[in-house]
């Protein structure tokens, strides 16, 4: 592939420095710049000082004084305020090409050492979608703190059916060190399709574009456990760490604790109060109630409406034996909304009774970014726009970490109609989140279909399709995307899938997650139209 060209002040064509300011401008305006008018000030500087030639002025000294207000008198050595200014900048500007950034044409570097930014335009010849699909083959690595994948451990023992016990360990590991702000971590989603992999450690990390890796094994018999881990340096190469810890079944959240203060230590992760406070917070006291907690999120993730149904049992089992368990609320809210969100209920009741338990898990425990979550994502079923939207800001706010915390803010945008601020938050989610999902395609869709851009919703959507060709939302939101382009050989296609998923030709899953109240009329009326097409005797 052809370079990018980079050019000098002397080089560049008002062209080309046009080309360079509209993106600087809708950089600017993006949710993550839209916050931030001391970061937007700072930029907006060094971009038009960079393109005009004028690397004098890009002096510590002078920035301090005409970018951030410091008196003639201004001690660099007494205020650090540019160089803390410059870091912050250098994240910002890293984090937004890894999110809705990366299809933009112009790529503004901010090299440590000065103040020059390195600006890259591609040339003509250079299409933007080559150049970025080479480019973003594999995640940049994170640089400004430790990058951590907890791959799915092995589960050792006679019993292989206590392998859902083993991956509630990961599950409730990733949880834990999402909530740690000096450290990344990837999603469970993309730890676990590494799930049974021959790829070695170094291919891994650089799928998902993280430094470290810490693999496992848990072995549970009778009401022992043993975990055994190492954290691998895939850098430099080996282990930096292992241990193994035997305990009472009882102790486990006490192991789960240890274990990660371990790896906290090893990466020498600074915690504040609140993180700090997070340790010897045990769920519940009851280990059985928690063993069938995680029983039930197994049968969950098989996205059946059989495995749903199953899963709401387990859960409620554990509610009997502990009614004030936070986590097992919170995902029976979540189940009994996904029977709704399939279509494989229509009943009211039980989408009242998602929002009665998704309120009592957040009641219980606040500071649960799942929880609110789950909250927001129920109140998005009950048609409660602003409801909806503040839960899933409340969550992302609580753990910018949470890769299904941004997808659900996502979504709940997307169905108002910010379709915007919407696709933001579904890329900043793919970081962390590298392999995808069809939650993550429907979700990707939405973003595109509320701005009106019905053929890149289309193809997010038939992704989806291809991962699971019965996930509905997916199906469904592609034929009115096709109905929309006026593509009705496509449309019917997806009219006689849906047919077949559901053994229904009329009652099709109509109903719209829409808050908006333009996109869901505009679905009735698309919807109205297919039946009447489609069901002419």
């Amino acid at each position: 592939m052809e370079a990018a060209k980079e050019t000098t002040a002397q080089q560049w064509t008002e062209s080309e420095k046009d080309q360079v300011r509209a993106s600087v401008a809708r950089m600017l305006a993006s949710p993550l710049f839209a916050v931030s008018p001391r970061q937007q000030r700072f930029l907006d500087y060094l971009v038009t000082n960079t393109i005009a030639g004028n690397a004098d002025r890009l002096k510590g000294y002078t920035i301090a004084v005409e970018v951030f207000d410091r008196k003639d008198d201004f001690d660099p050595s007494l205020d650090a305020i540019v160089r803390v200014e410059a870091t912050r900048l250098r994240n910002k500007l890293r984090e937004y090409y890894d999110t809705s950034g990366k299809q933009d044409v112009v790529r503004i570097d901010f090299p440590k050492g000065g103040y020059v930014l390195e600006i890259s335009l591609q040339t003509d010849n250079v299409s933007v979608t080559s150049a970025s699909s080479a480019s973003l083959a594999h995640p940049r690595l994170i640089q400004d703190r430790p990058s951590l994948a907890v791959l799915p451990f092995a589960n050792i023992g006679v019993d292989n059916t206590k392998e859902y016990f083993t991956d509630g360990v990961v599950d409730s590991l990733i949880s834990m060190f999402s909530r740690l702000s000096g450290l990344f971590v990837i999603s469970r989603q993309s730890s676990f399709s590494y799930k049974n992999t021959t790829k070695t450690s170094k291919v891994i990390a650089t799928e998902l574009g993280v430094r470290y890796l810490l693999e496992g094994s848990v072995q549970h018999a009778g009401n022992q456990v043993r975990v055994a881990t190492q954290l691998v340096d895939t850098q430099h190469g080996g282990h930096i760490w292992s241990d193994r810890f035997d305990r009472e079944l009882k102790d486990i959240f006490a192991l789960q604790d240890e274990l990660t203060q371990n790896i906290v230590s090893v990466l020498q992760i600074k915690l504040d109060g609140a993180e700090a406070a997070l340790f010897g917070v045990q769920a519940t006291r009851s280990i059985e109630a928690h063993d069938i907690l995680l029983q039930g999120i197994a049968q969950h993730r098989k996205y059946t409406q059989k495995s749903t149904n199953d899963a709401i049992v387990l859960y409620q089992k554990a509610l009997a034996l502990d009614p004030n368990y936070a986590a097992a609320h919170a995902w029976l809210a979540r189940s009994l909304a996904l029977m709704r969100s399939q279509l494989w209920t229509r009943d009211q009741v039980s989408l009242d009774a998602a929002l009665l338990h998704a309120r009592m898990a957040v009641e219980l425990d606040p500071q649960s970014s799942y929880a609110i979550s789950m909250l927001g994502w129920v109140q998005l079923w009950h048609k409660n726009r602003e409801e909806s939207i503040a839960e899933c800001r409340r969550a992302v706010a609580l753990d910018p970490n949470n890769a299904e915390a941004q997808l659900f803010l996502s979504t709940v945008l997307s169905a108002a109609g910010l379709g915007e601020e919407a696709l933001y938050y579904i890329e900043k989610s793919k970081r962390f989140t590298p392999t995808s999902s069809p939650m993550h395609q429907m979700a990707l869709g939405d973003c595109y279909y509320a701005l009106s851009d019905y053929p890149k919703a289309i193809v997010a959507y038939e992704l989806g399709c291809t991962m699971n060709p019965n996930f509905i939302p997916c199906q469904f939101f592609a034929m009115i995307a096709y109905e929309l382009l006026g593509m009705e050989s496509d449309v019917y296609k997806k009219y006689k899938i849906l047919c077949g998923i559901t053994g229904d030709s009329i009652n099709q899953p109509a109903e719209t997650i829409w808050t908006d109240l333009v996109l869901a009329k505009q679905q009735e009326e698309v919807w109205d139209r297919i039946v009447l097409r489609y069901t002419k005797s």
